[in-house]
């Protein structure tokens, strides 16, 4: 083979907006250069290409075919940055490689074997002597390996991966990435292998621990505290929104009917936060009478009422420094309080029960409430201006009838939730889901738990059909609505989807008189219920 006589050290620097990949890697497999300089288009110096530089590229299986740019984006700055004193950089990179603990095999661009490291003997049970000089046609004749991704790259110039089956019958996840010269032939040919075998146990461990996360066995923190399980689009806009808003400081109001799922999106916005690391910290104003949430809230200094302790307590401000601070029923704050939450908010200080000297504390406040703050404040039983420090991000949280996708994955989840607390594997027929589905769910998320639950607690059977939860639904003292379905005998789903459409929309059109708002209520086009009205209305629409 003809050895290339190096030419000079220095090189005019790469421009990292233009560069290629292919033309950085050139100049070290050209056997010319020790490092070369990358600038950005203003001659700012960012870092340099070295031997450690490609072998990353090697490892992490970076295409030529990528800019330089996009490569220093993957590639950490650690990495990049490093000036390798120079040298020999062929030998530098030939110690970089050997000492890889995954498989490296280089060929040249006729497949002829360049150089192996350690871990492709230790792992194939094949010597440096016995591939070394060699071509790869010829290896695979012998069954070194079987295929050889390194022919099957030479034929196709592109980077390919296969399960290789090697010398002594271990099989191998194998990569090879091609080099490419200025003239867009195959100049080098890198291979990169793992052992098969263990990639299996780890995607076995990595399953496990998926699952185990799924089950609570590893964190404290189940899939409803991380985050939502949500289908419907009006979700998705909720939580790409506060995705958005979570990394900013500021306070957020959380509004919507109860079991709504409000204390687990405040969770959640904790959780994306800056603040994760912090505690959140849950008070519901409603729970807790008005003469101990003060205390509660702010704490108290010692010997401030009877009972007090002497050494006084911290309250909930200064329990949740440094993390989420989530108050629930905001509205049934008094208006005492109401004060205290307010300056609290704006000097970021509390002053104890009993206590003269204020304490810094930084909390991130959510609060929520089920209750028209609006009306409350033209009621005069909420202060403006602590609404206005409240609701500086509004969150409308949508009941559960106006996102009817959302039921059916929810009931999966609490199904394999309970199922597994109780030791049972529950499943639900088609007819059965139909009718989660129709139902109205004035409970919203909690009800649908509820009843989930307590199917999976006192049926016998493990297959629960419409029939079977048709009980819960209606021993919950609402059935499907005023006149709803109930069955005294067993009919057809069909004719009990009739009967429900059938009171769904006489009990819209007898309040609303008007297509529009019916198709608006229930969630149809206008046509449809224009439609619907005259089929079981037997009227024409007044508006």
């Amino acid at each position: 083979m003809k050895t290339k006589t190096p030419e000079t050290k220095s090189l005019k620097p790469l421009i990292l907006s233009t560069a290629s990949l292919e033309e950085a890697i050139g100049f070290f497999l050209q056997g010319s250069y020790d490092s070369v300089s990358v600038q950005d288009e203003s001659g700012n110096h960012l870092g340099f290409i070295n031997p450690r530089f490609i072998l990353q590229v090697y490892q992490k299986k970076i295409p030529n075919s990528v800019s330089l740019a996009e490569v220093f984006q993957v590639i950490p700055p650690a990495i990049r940055v490093e000036n390798f004193p120079a040298g020999n950089h062929a030998e530098e990179l030939r110690d970089i490689i050997q000492n890889s603990s995954d498989s490296i095999y280089v060929t040249d661009g006729e497949g002829v074997t360049l150089m192996v490291n350690r871990a492709f003997e230790e792992m194939s049970g094949i010597t440096r002597d016995e591939v070394l000089g060699k071509c790869v046609h010829a290896l695979e004749d012998r069954r070194m390996f079987t295929p050889s991704v390194t022919s099957l790259v030479l034929k196709e110039k592109r980077q390919i991966t296969i399960i290789q089956e090697l010398k002594n019958g271990k099989k191998v996840i194998a990569t090879g990435v091609p080099i490419l010269n200025a003239a867009g032939q195959v100049y080098r040919v890198v291979c990169n292998s793992k052992d098969f075998e263990e990639l299996q146990v780890l995607q076995a461990y990595l399953a496990k621990r998926e699952e185990d996360e799924i089950r609570g066995v590893e964190t404290s923190l189940d899939i409803r505290e991380k985050g939502f399980v949500f289908e419907s689009p009006k979700m998705r806009q909720i939580i790409e929104l506060v995705k958005r808003i979570a990394s900013v400081d500021t306070t957020i109001l959380l509004t919507g009917e109860s079991g709504v799922g409000k204390s687990v999106l405040a969770r959640y916005i904790h959780l994306m936060s800056p603040r994760t690391e912090g505690r959140f910290v849950e008070v519901n104003c409603g729970a807790i009478p008005e003469g101990l949430l003060e205390s509660e809230l702010f704490g108290y200094e010692g010997g401030a009422f009877t009972d007090a302790r002497k050494s006084g307590k911290p309250g909930i401000f200064e329990a949740a420094h440094g993390g989420t601070l989530f108050l629930d029923e905001i509205s049934e704050l008094s208006p005492t309080l109401q004060v205290k939450l307010l300056n609290a908010i704006q000097t970021r200080q509390i002053v104890r029960v009993g206590g003269v000297d204020p304490v810094s504390v930084d909390v991130r406040i959510i609060s929520a409430t089920n209750k028209n703050l609006e009306e409350r404040v033209r009621q005069g039983a909420f202060r403006l201006d602590l609404y206005y420090r409240l609701n500086v991000v509004p969150v409308i949280l949508p009941p559960l009838r106006e996102r009817r996708e959302d039921i059916i994955p929810l009931t999966q989840f609490f199904l394999k939730k309970h199922g597994d607390r109780y030791g049972r594997n529950i499943t639900l027929r088609s007819d059965a889901l139909d009718l989660l589905v129709c139902f109205e769910w004035p409970g919203n998320i909690r009800e649908l738990e509820n009843v989930i639950e307590r199917a999976v607690v006192t049926l016998n059977t493990d297959d629960i059909d419409a029939e079977a939860l048709r009980h819960f639904l209606c021993c919950a003292g609402r059935g499907l609505g005023n006149g709803a379905v109930t069955v005294n005998r067993v009919v057809s789903l069909k004719s009990a989807r009739e009967e429900l459409e059938r009171q769904l929309i006489s009990a819209a059109f007898t309040e609303y008189r008007n297509s529009y708002r019916v198709a608006e209520i229930l969630g149809i086009s206008q046509s449809t219920a224009h439609r619907k009205i005259h089929r079981y209305c037997n009227n024409s629409e007044t508006g």
